[in-house]
């Protein structure tokens, strides 16, 4: 009960750090996002500092994050699968797992175009919703968020690429 406890405790602190660093980094607090053409200011200055192409940096950039996510991806999938080996989980579990790791990754789409405070209502919701999934498929949200539960490093929805938008 205590780990569980934990758990949900962990689960609600990547929440809310979800919220802030979503709220510095939108275009809600007076930022505002990038006109077609515009380019990050790391980037304007890198070009600017190397005689670099603005297009190419963006395209390596782009580069990087698909190699890190599907580095992340197979790290994720090899975990599930070794915890189906050692017995943690079923292989239902895992597919269900699977299944809601698709469902958050939608949520991350949906939740691009929100206010900061239409975001808030919507993670509160989505808090609920994992956990009675989690007791429903009998599972601890660690199985989903693997990270989380790790003390020192960042966990939640940050593996799904929830946080700063681009």
């Amino acid at each position: 009960m205590k780990r569980k406890i934990v758990n949900i405790i962990f689960l609600i602190t990547g929440l809310a750090l979800l919220l802030m660093l979503g709220t510095a980094c939108t275009g809600t607090l007076g930022a505002e996002p990038l006109e077609e053409g515009e380019y990050p200011p790391l980037v304007e200055r890198l070009a600017e500092r190397f005689g670099l192409d603005k297009d190419e940096i963006m395209d390596f950039l782009e580069q990087l994050k698909d190699e890190k996510s599907l580095e992340m991806e197979e790290r994720f999938q090899d975990r599930l699968d070794e915890l189906v080996e050692n017995g943690d989980i079923t292989s239902s579990q895992e597919e269900a797992i699977l299944e809601k790791k698709e469902e958050l990754e939608a949520f991350k789409e949906y939740m691009e175009d929100m206010t900061v405070s239409e975001a808030r209502e919507a993670l509160k919701d989505l808090r609920e919703d994992l956990k009675d999934w989690a007791e429903e498929n009998d599972l601890e949200l660690k199985y989903l968020f693997p990270r989380a539960a790790k003390r020192g490093e960042r966990g939640g929805f940050f593996i799904f690429g929830f946080g700063c938008r681009r």
